[in-house]
């Protein structure tokens, strides 16, 4: 495929890949927290190659970016860990998951999104994966399953206990929070 460069050439692709794009970092980073980082210098990296060239010929745009994913990857750990006395503190009170998690709480504070996303942070990152593209990417189980080399059942068994541990632990802490305002 050949496109004059423009900026509505890259939405459209950007927008035709970016869900897959996302489910392939989630896949093979390390940490969570750096995802968007790594999406977002993925995208400025094939924009720089759009655009030094007159014409951009692909075939398969998916596949290119892809590839430009593997070597950001690459490229961020590689030099997050030579430089140990540069790493930065990844908490980001900020993180937005709130927006396609139902957890079937009553309601959802900014508060408990922030406790969510750090508890995920402190447990296992296959848990962590699996519990964010299931709600942050709506993947069916089956497909997480797929993509993660598990079985639907082990999938199902981490979402489920993953959420019957948060629901128990912020139950635990609104008891707390209420006794205490009771004092």
């Amino acid at each position: 495929m050949s496109t004059q460069i423009s900026l509505e050439n890259f939405e459209e692709i950007y927008s035709k890949t970016y869900n897959n794009i996302l489910k392939y970092i989630i896949l093979h980073c390390n940490n969570l927290d750096d995802v968007n980082d790594i999406i977002q210098e993925t995208y400025m990296e094939f924009y720089k190659k759009m655009k030094k060239s007159k014409k951009f010929e692909l075939e398969d745009e998916q596949s290119f970016i892809i590839g430009i994913s593997k070597n950001i990857l690459k490229k961020y750990y590689r030099s997050k860990y030579k430089d140990k006395n540069n790493i930065v503190n990844f908490e980001n009170e900020d993180v937005q998951i709130e927006s396609n998690i139902d957890i079937e709480l009553q309601f959802i504070t900014k508060e408990n999104v922030s406790y969510i996303w750090k508890t995920l942070k402190n447990k296992d990152i296959k848990i962590a994966k699996i519990f964010y593209l299931y709600y942050g990417l709506d993947m069916k189980i089956t497909d997480i399953a797929k993509e993660m080399n598990l079985t639907e059942s082990t999938t199902k068994n981490y979402i489920y206990r993953t959420i019957r541990e948060l629901k128990n632990s912020l139950k635990k802490e609104s008891d707390e929070n209420a006794r205490q305002q009771n004092i």
